[in-house]
């Protein structure tokens, strides 16, 4: 029974990432059973004094630890493929408490001899900080597709597809899907246009205008009496108020008095005549 969770190789693409894979923090449990499950009794990994004379802050967690995580993301990942090859680099140390995160991309599948298909997973893992703690990659073959796996459990010769044919496969599926509609391009809206006045009508030779037709009258209303007219009331004049002269300061009269007293002195003394008034 084949498994429905089987990645094929037709389904790979140089370029396809892998699921992050985030893990919970490392303790010194997961510690303690790495170093009992591998024998490696490193007292770096489990003596906390001896790690601290040593010049470390305090115990080391090993790297395997991480290169396990990348074989974990990539298994999970292959679903069924053959391992060839998996190696890592230990880039910087693991404390106790780091989180680490594996990921990992395709970054080459190859056409090989007598129907073998190869890929190659570039593979490395983070802390907490986003800082490189280990790097590997791995080598993985796979079944080209279902039938090529059929075949070959079934004892018979695999599947033999060379790049040429899978470019040519790829071409006609291309072809045969219909492309999809372009969406119109919306545009912005134009300003109004100005409609240009129609042109004056000429004088020319034409059907005679028809008479327009009489609208018909509307029925008389009947006419109201008319009121007399009320005798209009003739207004009076407004009585005219006496104009009153304006009396001079008394400043300026004084002045006006004493030149009048001036002037009279300035005139010569008149002559007696030689006629006596008669009493």
């Amino acid at each position: 029974m084949l498994t429905a969770r089987q990645l094929y190789f037709e389904a790979v693409k140089v370029g396809d990432e892998l699921p992050p894979l985030v893990k919970p923090p490392v303790d010194r449990l997961q510690i303690a059973r790495y170093v009992a499950a591998a024998q490696d009794w490193n007292p770096l990994f489990i003596d906390e004094p001896h790690a601290k004379n040593a010049g470390f802050p305090s115990a080391l967690a090993p790297g395997m630890i991480a290169m396990g995580f990348l074989a974990e993301l990539a298994a999970e990942w292959v679903r069924g493929a053959r391992l060839r090859r998996f190696q890592a680099r230990f880039v910087k140390i693991i404390w106790p408490g780091d989180v680490l995160t594996a990921r990992g991309r395709v970054v080459e599948r190859r056409f090989e001899e007598g129907g073998r298909y190869a890929m190659d997973l570039e593979l490395w893992a983070e802390n907490q900080r986003g800082e490189l703690v280990v790097k590997g990659s791995g080598t993985f073959q796979l079944y080209y597709n279902a039938e090529d796996e059929a075949r070959q459990r079934q004892g018979q010769a695999p599947l033999v597809v060379t790049r040429e044919e899978e470019e040519a496969r790829l071409a006609k599926l291309s072809r045969a899907v219909p492309p999809r509609p372009a969406q119109p391009v919306s545009r912005p809206l134009a300003p109004p246009r100005q409609l240009a006045p129609p042109p004056a009508r000429q004088p020319g030779p034409g059907p005679a205008p028809q008479a327009a037709r009489p609208a018909p009258a509307a029925p008389a209303k009947p006419v109201k009496a008319a009121k007399p007219a009320k005798p209009a009331v003739r207004a009076r004049p407004a009585a005219k108020k006496p104009k009153t002269k304006a009396r001079p300061h008394p400043a300026k009269r004084g002045a006006r008095k004493e030149n009048a007293s001036r002037a009279r002195a300035r005139r010569p003394a008149k002559k007696p005549s030689g006629k006596k008034k008669r009493r």
